[in-house]
């Protein structure tokens, strides 16, 4: 066990004055090398720091331009550009538990990043008409769009327009399960006034018949650009459900609107309807 020991502490000391003797040499040297320099370098002090140039970044613009006087002024009159425009969501379900048909008529606000931030029942038919609303609170629009009002015999300056809040009606057709329509369930009633700023119906739509050859239910959901006169120019299908697209249109050509007023003018308006088409139920 000693002589162990006695081992083990002579391979230390060696090691240990190995280590001093590298460590030794190794300062000799860089005492050599710094005798060969001529010129030493300087050493930088703080009085050599300097503050940065302050840098621009040129790709920063604003939001939008300054240099129309009024552009941004709350209190500037202004006109509308373009009413919203849907760009997604889903139709309508139909209640599979609804024995009879019905209408909805909701008023839509749409902010100005064209999100849904309320939704007010104008005509409503249980059970119809929680089923609408729910799909409506999660479409997404492009916003409506507003610029000062120009002077008379002037264009609308483009770096005046700006997206706005507005309204949309959203209208629904649910056809019941018969081939003729039945009486059954609650009938439609007006549950809220319209504001000044929505397109209202000023004549029914009319409720579409069942084609003999489907054999399934469907929902179409249609588009009708309302002129600032009140006149339907034209309506178009965003989703299709053959054979039911046809009917759909043709249930929605007898519908006359109130065009909105918007900055305390006319103006013209999508409505958005969607039809719902339910197979009969037969004995």
């Amino acid at each position: 066990m000693r002589s162990t020991l006695a081992a083990l502490c002579a391979v230390l000391t060696l090691t240990g004055s190995v280590h001093a003797q590298s460590l030794g040499t190794v300062a000799a040297d860089e005492a050599a090398r710094r005798k060969t320099i001529q010129t030493p370098a300087r050493v930088i002090t703080g009085d050599d720091i300097k503050p940065a140039d302050p840098v621009s970044n040129p790709t920063e613009v604003p939001p939008f331009p300054s240099d129309v006087a009024g552009a941004d002024d709350p209190a500037a009159p202004r006109v509308q550009v373009k009413p919203a425009v849907l760009q997604s969501g889903s139709v309508p379900v139909i209640p599979v538990m609804a024995v009879s048909g019905g209408e909805v008529a909701l008023e839509v606000d749409v902010s100005r990043e064209g999100a849904v931030s309320a939704v007010k029942p104008l005509r409503a038919t249980p059970p119809f008409t929680d089923a609408v609303a729910a799909a409506v609170r999660y479409w997404r629009f492009s916003p409506a769009e507003d610029a000062l009002r120009p002077p008379p015999g002037e264009s609308i300056d483009p770096k005046t327009v700006r997206p706005m809040a507005s309204k949309v009606l959203v209208l629904a057709l649910y056809r019941p399960p018969a081939i003729y329509e039945g009486t059954l369930g609650e009938p439609p009633k007006n549950v809220g006034t319209p504001s000044e700023g929505v397109a209202v119906p000023t004549s029914p739509a009319t409720m579409p018949g069942y084609p003999p050859n489907a054999l399934f239910n469907g929902v179409v959901l249609l588009e009708l650009g309302v002129t600032a006169e009140g006149d339907v120019k034209g309506a178009k299908v965003l989703r299709s459900a053959p054979p039911f697209d046809q009917l759909a249109l043709e249930a929605t050509t007898s519908l006359g609107f109130r065009p909105p007023r918007v900055h305390g003018r006319s103006a013209a308006a999508n409505v958005y309807v969607a039809v719902a088409f339910r197979q009969p139920i037969t004995p």
